[in-house]
């Protein structure tokens, strides 16, 4: 959805990944070309996730998309997310009204994943090893920060990246109307 709102908010995106140390995004290039990305995030809290972020972050950029681009509040990804879009904009109109992170008193009482937000193989890469050395990267850097689980959303209907997250550990944990969560045991120190 986010291409549909234009190269500005493209770049917001992007740039959110930067933003904040919490936060990644990396490449796999061949012959000097971009084969693949991957992005992810380290919650803060129950209630931090990506998607919120990103539209706050990006809200001019995506108001924009839509003024230029009016036939978008008529696409069917966009209607579907319409009380996430319209609790965003109340968010962003009054100001005092921010999304509640909780961060929990003890740490056992949250078990902290870490989010992948995007990644793409370029479909002349499909098949190849692209996937798996985004997913190593992605092991490795959740490694870093001394997390044990990764979490995605995928769309049910997107059997292909289903069964590639499969190939490589990851498991379906809960059913929402239109996705699957799946985790991802992440071993530290492996």
């Amino acid at each position: 959805m986010a291409t549909k709102l234009g190269k500005a908010y493209v770049g917001k995106t992007i740039e959110w990944f930067l933003a904040d140390k919490q936060r990644f995004l990396f490449h796999v290039e061949v012959d000097e070309k971009i084969a693949g990305y991957c992005g992810g995030f380290i919650p803060k809290g129950i209630g931090d996730g990506s998607s919120s972020g990103m539209l706050q972050y990006g809200f001019k950029e995506a108001i924009m998309g839509i003024i230029v681009k009016p036939w978008l509040v008529f696409n069917k990804e966009v209607k579907a997310v319409y009380p996430f879009i319209f609790r965003n904009i109340k968010r962003k109109i009054f100001k005092d009204e921010k999304a509640t992170v909780i961060v929990p008193e003890k740490p056992e009482e949250y078990s902290i994943s870490a989010g992948l937000v995007v990644i793409c193989v370029e479909p002349l890469y499909r098949g190849t090893t692209v996937f798996k050395l985004l997913m190593q990267h992605f092991d490795s850097v959740v490694k870093s920060f001394d997390i044990d689980r990764g979490s995605l959303s995928v769309k049910i209907e997107n059997t292909r990246a289903i069964n590639a997250y499969k190939k490589v550990g990851w498991q379906i944990v809960d059913t929402h109307t239109n996705t699957y969560v799946m985790d991802k045991n992440i071993s530290i120190g492996s």
